[in-house]
């Protein structure tokens, strides 16, 4: 019996060790940056690059949907329309102090003349780390986050505040980052 156990907890080593190779060779998302290669500075200081796509959760409405008309017509400055496997999805060059203020600005920007909620940062593996600072990878993915749950908790009936509330108890304030 032990034999058959030792050998389950081989199997089960082998495989976490596979998929944690798999995730360091593959590529790090359908839009961003791929494993092993340097991230893009930004542009210039104080002005961010980033992916913004619209993949809502309940189905992609297509790119060519009538609902993305006037964004594809007058996409918002210092951005391009391009199609994401049918998701609508815009490569921007926008001011910013840190990636998130730019995401969040451009968002709000949409929101208020498109009537949309942009969903995502186009990063598809979330479990990906990257401890580069606040406008990196690690920080891509931290948006990603974000956005999926501005987008997902009112769903299931969870406010802004409640979402924003939630941040801060289960952050405790300011996080040692040690801790």
């Amino acid at each position: 019996m032990s034999e058959a156990i030792d050998a389950a907890e081989f199997a089960f080593e082998l495989g976490w060790k596979l998929r944690g190779l798999e995730t360091a060779l593959a590529p790090r998302g359908a839009f961003g940056p791929t494993a092993g290669s340097p991230p893009q500075p930004p542009p210039r200081p104080g002005w961010q690059r980033f992916t913004l796509v619209h993949c809502p959760v309940d189905g992609y409405p297509g790119f060519d949907d009538p609902g993305y008309e006037g964004l594809r017509a007058r996409p918002p400055q210092g951005c391009a329309v391009e199609d994401f496997g049918g998701c609508l999805g815009l490569r921007c060059e926008r001011p910013g102090e840190r990636l998130l203020d730019a995401v969040a600005e451009l968002c709000a920007e949409i929101r208020a003349g498109h009537g949309l909620l942009m969903t995502g940062l186009g990063i598809e593996k979330l479990w990906e780390w990257s401890e580069d600072g606040t406008d990196g990878w690690g920080a891509e993915i931290v948006g990603q986050l974000l956005l999926m749950a501005a987008e997902r908790g009112p769903r299931l009936g969870y406010g802004v505040d409640e979402l924003a509330r939630f941040l801060q108890e289960a952050a405790g304030g300011a996080v040692d980052v040690g801790a």
